[in-house]
């Protein structure tokens, strides 16, 4: 179990250092759009997990791993769309493709897997999209 991660949260508006992850998972399933918004944990130099939003129970997930080569993920829903959503992150209302708005319910349990294991896996409702720079 991965208990050492470096985690904002803006529900606290400080930096944790030495956090359990069950207590990361804690603040991503407190996303609510208002007064928590925003999760930014990471473990080490070698990855990045932000969960953001939380408004109508979706958030956007991202994923970046940093070694052996810096890659960058987003959780998303197969339903490709020109449509946008909006979530509110930190106050601040903020467009995404909609199908990178993904169910909170979903997320929570592949989240909890990642924080344990450091290895974002292969969900069975969502899937993981590269972002390219």
């Amino acid at each position: 179990m991965l208990n050492d991660w470096r985690v904002y949260m803006d529900g606290t508006a400080e930096e944790q250092k030495h956090v359990a992850w069950h207590e990361v998972l804690k603040g991503i399933a407190q996303l609510n759009g208002i007064s928590h918004t925003l999760v930014h944990a990471a473990y080490g130099d070698h990855v990045d997990l932000v969960v953001a939003g939380g408004n109508q129970g979706k958030v956007l997930v991202q994923w970046k791993e940093h070694e052996p080569v810096e890659r960058h993920f987003v959780l998303a829903t197969d339903k490709l769309s020109a449509l946008m959503s909006n979530l509110v992150i930190e106050g601040e209302e903020i467009a995404f493709p909609a199908n990178w708005c993904v169910p909170l319910e979903l997320v929570v349990p592949i989240c909890g897997d990642l924080l344990r294991s450091c290895e974002k896996g292969e969900p069975d409702k969502l899937m993981w999209l590269p972002v390219e720079p």
